[in-house]
């Protein structure tokens, strides 16, 4: 899966793009169809909001003409982005069942008499 990064008021080190490449290898494995690789955009911000730091995480992926959309914030950055994953393979699987459902056909089965 291709991950492109957004950073607000954030500065990613290698390895903590490297940590979020790997919470994204099981999103991959569930969106890559064979098609193409999937890819995602993902942008990171840190807040002040009401004199707590916060760190918004907002993913988008598009899948099957849809594009599914994880925001979440915390305190943490990795706890928010593992929500917001969470959020999305919760969307991808289902629009992968409505799009899996929508292309299958009933087979007639011949009765005999």
């Amino acid at each position: 899966m291709k991950v492109t990064y957004t950073g607000r008021q954030i500065d990613l080190s290698t390895e903590n793009a490297h940590k979020i490449e790997l919470e994204f290898q099981k999103l991959g494995r569930l969106l890559d169809n064979g098609k193409g690789e999937a890819h995602a955009h993902v942008v990171l911000a840190h807040e002040r909001v009401d004199h707590h730091h916060s760190h918004f995480v907002e993913v988008t992926v598009p899948y099957h003409g849809h594009d599914l959309v994880g925001k979440s914030h915390d305190g943490d950055l990795f706890t928010a982005l593992h929500a917001a994953v969470g959020k999305l393979e919760a969307q991808a699987l289902k629009v992968k069942e409505k799009y899996r459902d929508s292309r299958r056909v009933a087979e007639e089965i011949p009765v005999a008499e």
